[in-house]
C-alpha cells in the first residue's frame, strides 16, 4: 500500500509540474505576440533559443508524467484530473497562440518585402532528371 500511495504522490507531483511548465511556455507565448502585434518583428536569437528549450523541457516533462504513470495503478484523484485536464487546456490555447504568431511573422514579413514577387520557371523534364541523377 505504501509504494502505492508513493506512485501516485510522484504522478500527481509530476502532473502539477507539468501544469506549472505549460503555463510558462504560455506566458512566454503571450509575450512573444505582443511583441509581434506592436513592432512586428522578433529579431532575437534569443526567442528561438528559448522556444528550443522550452520545448525540450516540455518534452521531458510529458516523459516523466508517462513514466510515473506506468509504474503503477494511479486513482484519478478530482485534484490529479484537474491538474491534467488545466495542462491540456494551456496546451492548447499555446498551440494556438503560437499558430496566431506564426502568421503575424508571415504577415510581417510578406508586407515588409520590397512589394516583387520572383516566380520562378517551371523547371524541365531534363533538369528534375539531372537533379536527382546528381542526389544518387
Amino acid at each position: 500500500m505504501r509504494i502505492e500511495s508513493q506512485t501516485s504522490s510522484s504522478v500527481v507531483e509530476a502532473v502539477f509540474a507539468h501544469s506549472a511548465l505549460c503555463e510558462e511556455v504560455y506566458s512566454f507565448l503571450l509575450e512573444e505576440n505582443r511583441v509581434l502585434r506592436s513592432s512586428g518583428r522578433l529579431m532575437q536569437q534569443g526567442i528561438l533559443d528559448k522556444k528550443k528549450m522550452l520545448l525540450g523541457a516540455l518534452e521531458e516533462s510529458l516523459g516523466r508524467v508517462k513514466v510515473a504513470a506506468r509504474a503503477g495503478k494511479i486513482a484519478k484523484t478530482p485534484a490529479l484530473r484537474a491538474a491534467s485536464l488545466k495542462a491540456q487546456r494551456i496546451l492548447l490555447k499555446s498551440m494556438l497562440l503560437d499558430k496566431e504568431n506564426e502568421q503575424l511573422l508571415l504577415k510581417h514579413a510578406l508586407s515588409s518585402s520590397s512589394g516583387e514577387v520572383h516566380i520562378l520557371p517551371k523547371p524541365t523534364a531534363n533538369q528534375v532528371r539531372r537533379r536527382y541523377e546528381g542526389q544518387n
